[in-house]
């Protein structure tokens, strides 16, 4: 097969045609649009086998319902389907060894919220937990065990100052964290985990450490990050790390392509940064319930300019004759 790069406008058309057609539902008449589609170009027809591969590849590796998410994608969890997809499929060859970056785990979670939406989880005890735009956790909640797993995204934890007989424990991909006291604030990343501790202690271990003098304690207001072997050294609790809570985005002297990442996690679609303005500084607090409105105020304070190829397809790129 040939292996020259997917143009990305055929790369999201093929992505669509796929996953409209595996739905049960579709027509006879849309299946022949499908394959006249398939059949206007090569590379059309390259890219629909792309994504053939990359879908058998990823059921291979999946059980029941993460097949059934595939599918039989919904809204937004459709939408996550198309841009993975069609990543992969502009990615080629590359993108062969990226199918799993697929959201299986997430998708399979107990509880999660879609891009850009919060949620409060009421737990029987009295705790709380309290879910950040694209979080997922599992929940092993009942009288012999008090666990949270938070598999992506940012959670708020808040337990009862009432003694209970049971330990408070969370799980992430790099940590094993035992709360002590009452506000725990967690972030996964993709090789790590920030941990904070705002009200009470933290014992923290990392996944792969082990010995009695694994288990580091983190004082009330002090934050730190965790991978799978080691503890950094605390620091206090930084106040932006709060924001959320409240809906704001802010920065301070910020890099653009970082605040741009920032930004990609509360809208839908993506929102990418051009190179030649990613070094480019940004202050500011931002009111996350309309993110269109931030990327307008990106162009009236930065030279920079705000294309959309759709809603959903955003670039901020270096104003011209700025």
């Amino acid at each position: 097969m040939n292996n020259t790069p997917i143009d990305r406008r055929i790369a999201r058309e093929a992505a669509n045609w796929f996953v409209r057609l595996q739905n049960s539902c579709a027509c006879a008449a849309e299946h022949a649009a499908g394959a006249e589609w398939r059949a206007l170009h090569a590379d059309h027809e390259r890219a629909w086998q792309l994504a053939e591969q990359f879908c058998a590849r990823a059921q291979q590796l999946a059980g029941p319902a993460e097949r059934a998410a595939l599918e039989r994608p919904r809204g937004l969890e459709r939408r996550q389907v198309l841009k993975t997809l069609a990543l992969l499929i502009a990615a080629a060859p590359l993108g062969i060894a990226a199918h799993r970056s697929l959201p299986w785990r997430e998708w399979q979670a107990d509880v999660r919220t879609s891009t850009g939406q919060q949620r409060t989880l009421n737990l029987p005890d009295g705790a709380q937990i309290r879910l950040n735009t694209g979080s997922a956790v599992d929940i092993a909640y009942d009288d012999s065990m008090r666990r949270v797993r938070l598999i992506a995204g940012e959670m708020l934890v808040e337990v009862p100052h009432r003694p209970v007989g049971l330990a408070f424990l969370v799980e992430t991909g790099e940590a094993h964290i035992a709360l002590f006291g009452s506000r725990l604030m967690v972030r996964q990343y993709p090789h790590n985990t920030y941990l904070a501790a705002l009200d009470g202690a933290a014992g923290v271990r990392p996944r792969l450490a082990r010995g009695e003098d694994a288990m580091m304690r983190l004082a009330a207001g002090r934050q730190t990050y965790v991978n799978n072997q080691a503890v950094e050294p605390p620091m206090p609790v930084a106040q932006n790390r709060l924001d959320w809570l409240g809906g704001v985005l802010r920065a301070e002297k910020m890099r653009l392509d970082d605040f741009i990442h920032e930004l990609d996690r509360y809208r839908p679609g993506l929102v990418r940064c051009d190179p030649a303005v990613a070094g480019l500084l940004i202050s500011g607090a931002f009111q996350l319930r309309d993110t269109d409105q931030i990327l307008n105020a990106l162009s009236q304070t930065l030279p920079v300019s705000v294309h959309y190829r759709t809603p959903y397809w955003v670039t901020v790129t270096a104003r011209t004759n700025a």
